[in-house]
């Protein structure tokens, strides 16, 4: 009888210091999200949980014991996220995985942009992660493009591989560049990726893709060149 009251009163402590966990997480998030991450001090974000700083550094020592754990719940949520949107190599769920990041970097932006946040070692080793994550799944999804015949067949050594890291840093510095773009701007990262890899599709590529997102977003994809006979020396 008093080992099952211990063990309730023991399971009780449990739930209420995981809730205090779970809430000095959230509202640094947001705390950070408005402020930085620089910017909070301890004092503010245990006056904006309504905890002493005392009780807030026994859960997390300092702010980077905090962005420790905010980066492994953001790699937790990137793996299941990921999960459900890419069920097998193909270029629409291709542009569903990169919704999902570019949402992970929205709920994380005090990481991705902020400088010296983003080259900690511990956010550098994540982001790496997420990267090479990425690559190995585009560079699948070329493979089995190629096989059912909606990819042409590498003809410059490189350029695949090239195409998944230019993907990428689109992807990352995206939200990043919305800062300086101007407002009547229609280029979205969407569409601006969807032209490094289109003219690398073969006819039936194109079809498919036509087929999947629609003539009309085809047509969308960006304005047509204009070309001005410009006189040149050379190449």
């Amino acid at each position: 009888m008093i080992n099952n009251i211990l063990f309730i009163v023991h399971l009780i402590k449990s739930i209420n210091s995981l809730n205090t966990k779970e809430k000095i997480l959230i509202a640094s998030k947001e705390l950070f999200r408005e402020q930085g991450f620089g910017a909070p001090t301890l004092n503010l974000l245990a006056q904006k949980i309504g905890i002493s700083r005392g009780n807030l550094t026994y859960y997390f020592k300092d702010k980077d014991a905090l962005l420790e754990a905010l980066s492994e719940e953001m790699w937790v949520k990137y793996e299941a996220n990921i999960g459900r949107a890419m069920q097998f190599p193909s270029w629409g769920s291709t542009n569903e995985v990169t919704k999902v990041y570019l949402e992970l970097q929205k709920e994380y932006s005090f990481i991705f942009q902020d400088v010296k946040v983003v080259s900690h070692p511990m956010i550098v080793e994540q982001i790496q992660r997420m990267k090479e994550d990425v690559l190995k799944r585009q560079m699948s999804t070329i493979a089995f493009s190629i096989q059912i015949g909606n990819m042409h067949e590498e003809r410059i050594p490189g350029s695949y591989s090239n195409m998944c890291e230019l993907i990428w840093m689109v992807n990352f510095y995206w939200l990043s560049s919305e800062s300086y773009r101007k407002e009547n701007e229609t280029t979205s990262w969407d569409k601006l990726v969807w032209n490094l890899i289109l003219p690398y599709f073969t006819e039936k590529g194109m079809n498919s893709f036509k087929e999947h997102f629609g003539e009309e977003y085809y047509q969308s994809l960006g304005e047509r060149f204009k070309q001005n006979n410009p006189q040149m020396i050379g190449f």
